[in-house]
């Protein structure tokens, strides 16, 4: 990614030009897709859920993309989730594909609260190629600018790997509190750290239903995301109408804001749409991101769910 940004764009993060080669995507909708940052939540909820997130970053660019594709259910006779993910993140020359086996254990504290205990087994190739990566900086928005880099300038190199990749997580729940930790790629460390080789990844969450009449629910979050020394922090403000309709304000540091819209049409099918825009020196060049789920759900209505854990269908969006 930061190769990426020096080829066609501005320097982010200042000199430090392999962060993306070790930094995890971000998705805008993260509290949709708890799965792709924690696998604690995989199979939360009860029903069997397969989705595809596609994100297109900063439009006006040329492709930068990720996306996502998961499935994922509960199986009450082992008290376990179970889910398998894919994720492919294109920056520029910088193309990573993350595929993924997770399991979660669920520990019941009687109808109170239960806590999930969650690993992910995988693999992944990250491509860094510069060599097949043509840049255009003709157009005169950036001539002149000091942040452009001319290519001819820099030694393109091309390099892949193929590694296994291993990710924890935990996360606690109760009728009206989530609370959720993680780390991904948990066997490599600085000293590891390439091109094409992962850094760990951390990420800590929490979110808190506050009804606010028999049909709305207002549901503040903090996202807070870290590699290395890149943090990342997000408050949302979430409206949620009977679990059919939700509305998310957010703000992510530094000078990222957002909305998202998400709709349940069925008890099957659900939507979920957002745009975020940077207000940094990004922001001349590019006219935000934009970030489309669509999520398909069978229904699972267990006798374990419904009594024993009577409040483990609350979903969200």
């Amino acid at each position: 990614m930061m190769k990426r940004l020096i080829h066609t764009c501005i320097l982010v993060f200042g000199a430090v030009c392999t962060v993306h080669a070790q930094s995890d995507p971000l998705f805008f909708q993260q509290s949709a897709n708890r799965m792709l940052v924690n696998p604690a939540a995989t199979g939360k909820g009860g029903d069997i859920n397969t989705a595809l997130t596609v994100r297109q970053h900063w439009v006006g660019f040329p492709g930068p993309t990720t996306a996502a594709l998961y499935t994922n259910g509960f199986v009450k006779e082992i008290r376990s989730g179970i889910g398998l993910m894919w994720i492919k993140d294109q920056f520029g020359p910088q193309q990573t594909n993350n595929l993924k086996l997770n399991y979660a254990y669920y520990v019941p504290f009687e109808d109170v609260a239960f806590l999930s205990l969650g690993l992910g087994l995988g693999v992944m190739n990250n491509t860094y190629d510069e060599t097949g990566f043509n840049t255009s900086l003709n157009d005169s928005k950036y001539r002149n600018d000091p942040y452009i880099v001319d290519p001819s300038l820099l030694d393109l190199t091309k390099q892949t790997k193929t590694i296994p990749d291993f990710n924890f997580g935990l996360e606690f729940n109760t009728p009206t509190l989530e609370v959720g930790f993680s780390v991904s790629h948990i066997t490599y460390t600085y000293p590891d750290q390439s091109l094409v080789q992962p850094m760990r990844n951390f990420f800590t969450y929490s979110r808190y239903k506050i009804p606010m009449n028999r049909y709305w629910d207002f549901i503040p979050g903090f996202t807070w995301h870290n590699t290395r020394k890149v943090n990342t922090c997000e408050l949302s403000a979430t409206f949620r109408y009977e679990n059919n309709i939700v509305m998310t304000l957010a703000y992510r540091n530094p000078m990222n804001y957002g909305m998202m819209f998400g709709v349940n049409f069925t008890n099957a099918f659900r939507i979920v749409y957002s745009y975020d825009y940077g207000f940094d020196n990004l922001s001349k060049y590019n006219n935000g991101s934009h970030e489309i789920t669509l999520l398909h759900n069978v229904p699972v209505n267990t006798t374990y769910i419904r009594t024993v854990l009577r409040f483990f269908r609350w979903k969200m969006f």
